[in-house]
């Protein structure tokens, strides 16, 4: 295969990013910069004074600058005052190395959703059945002019994004049969991404649990971050990504407290999206020589009795 559309097209060395952060917010501490991940479309870097700077991974990435402020003005304005989201700068440079502009936000404080205890669930599925029935609640209309769209389904990104997952779930080795069951749930499924009959509503598109962040003293929301891949689209898609670091029953939970009415075939979808997505993941941390311990855990998670076919 090729190399996956999401690779970067540049280098980047922590010398770099602390040397394009003097040039371009001389006010931050610039020399205590270090790493906190990679996403498909950004590397994450923080300093000590509590800044959070993205660097595009490659010239597409950038436009997401510009789209993503009118989103973030919409969710600011429909969220409780007590669910955060980032107050993003977009910055230019004078460091030849890195040619693209960065993006920088005040951390927001908080821990990622999986990293509370199971005492603390209750309290953050009530806050974020909350939180994303404000946001489901949005107008269509209203989402529309903030620049949200639906999906391109036809993208060769999201399909070569399918393809790729599917050969490395296929290619990994399955001892108790969990797997085995997951490839042949998904042999059967007949176009998997195709569009599935459900309501237009904004969504934020990857509610991941490094994506919420929760007081770790009282477990209620208090952030939701990365809004570059919100949609105009299903709002079970929503929900699908809560089941494999919680599971059904904290998804439940969370839906008990969603103050909007959910239609009929919700959980139906819900079920395909939360098996579908987990075992994508899998496939490409597999591919790409990464962790797969965890992922195997989340895709039983979503194939354990309870789920939703």
């Amino acid at each position: 295969m090729s190399p996956p559309p999401w690779h970067a097209d540049r280098p980047l060395t922590l010398g770099t990013a602390r040397a394009v952060v003097r040039a371009a917010f001389p006010e931050a501490a610039a020399d205590s910069l270090e790493w906190v991940g990679s996403g498909w479309d950004f590397d994450a870097y923080r300093s000590s004074d509590d800044w959070l700077f993205r660097f595009p991974r490659r010239a597409d990435v950038v436009s997401l600058f510009e789209r993503e402020g009118p989103i973030l003005e919409l969710a600011r304005s429909v969220l409780p005052r007590s669910v955060s989201v980032p107050l993003v700068r977009v910055m230019s440079h004078a460091v030849p190395e890195f040619p693209y502009p960065i993006a920088a936000h005040p951390l927001i404080p908080g821990v990622r959703a999986d990293d509370i205890s199971d005492a603390l669930r209750s309290a953050l599925a009530e806050s974020l059945g909350e939180a994303l029935g404000t946001i489901h609640s949005v107008p269509e209309a209203v989402a529309r002019t903030a620049g949200l769209a639906e999906l391109d389904r036809s993208e060769p990104g999201r399909i070569d994004w399918f393809t790729r997952g599917l050969a490395g779930v296929r290619a990994l080795n399955d001892r108790d049969g969990t797997l085995n069951e997951a490839v042949e749930w998904l042999s059967q499924v007949d176009d998997p991404l195709r569009r599935l009959d459900a309501p237009l509503r904004m969504i934020h598109h990857d509610v991941s649990p490094e994506h919420l962040l929760v007081d770790p003293e009282t477990g209620r929301l208090v952030g939701i971050l990365d809004w570059t891949d919100a949609i105009l689209g299903d709002p079970a898609r929503d929900f699908a990504p809560l089941v494999p670091f919680a599971g059904w029953g904290f998804v439940d939970d969370v839906l008990r407290h969603y103050p909007l009415e959910i239609d009929e075939g919700f959980r139906h979808r819900l079920g395909f999206m939360a098996r579908l997505l987990p075992l994508m993941w899998l496939g490409h941390a597999y591919v790409h020589d990464e962790e797969v311990a965890p992922l195997v855990a989340w895709v039983k998670n979503c194939f354990a009795e309870g789920s939703t076919s």
